[in-house]
């Protein structure tokens, strides 16, 4: 039984030193950093998630209460690094985030969320081997793999150049790894 969206978060702890096998306890931790951890915050599904401004997110709720590009750029230093951005870091971010931000907001309903994921029926020992049981573990990895349904309160263009702007934090170095 196929579990996506676990899957994508193992990827990432396998990829830091976790292991699964409980039976092989790992007592002590990896303190190397590897090509692995940042190829997986840069290119997995799971780092998509990261940075999807999904609706009624506390992400796309941090973009529409900010009150300048420069303060939603130290709130996200905050929240994901715990410190305030130097300037180096600041500026070209607060110039990538500056054009529409005044209008970036576009409707103030979050509206209905719509999960297509919890009409599917449940894939279980029961019914595991009928034959709509892979239908059914497809559908919810390509679910799974396409993310979540951005906020529509953003204007779209805004909030790529928003989510373009968290990648490039989580993929700073010392997010990566800090021993």
């Amino acid at each position: 039984m196929n579990l996506p969206r676990a899957r994508q978060i193992a990827d990432i702890l396998i990829a830091f030193g976790w292991t699964g096998a409980r039976q092989n306890a790992k007592t002590d931790r990896e303190t190397d950093p590897n090509v692995l951890q940042s190829g997986i915050l840069s290119n997995s599904s799971a780092a998509m998630h990261f940075v999807r401004l999904a609706a009624a997110s506390g992400l796309a709720d941090l973009a529409i209460d900010s009150t300048s590009p420069s303060q939603l750029v130290d709130r996200v230093f905050l929240r994901y690094l715990g410190r305030y951005p130097n300037r180096s870091e600041r500026d070209p971010l607060v110039e990538l985030l500056t054009p529409g931000f005044e209008s970036r907001v576009v409707g103030s309903e979050s509206g209905s969320i719509v999960s297509h994921e919890s009409s599917l029926q449940r894939v279980t020992w029961s019914n595991h081997l009928r034959p709509e049981a892979n239908e059914i573990a497809y559908e919810l990895e390509r679910l799974a793999t396409r993310g979540p349904e951005t906020d529509a309160r953003l204007h779209s263009e805004w909030r790529e150049r928003f989510e373009d702007a968290l990648w490039s934090v989580i993929n700073l170095r010392e997010f990566v790894w800090i021993p």
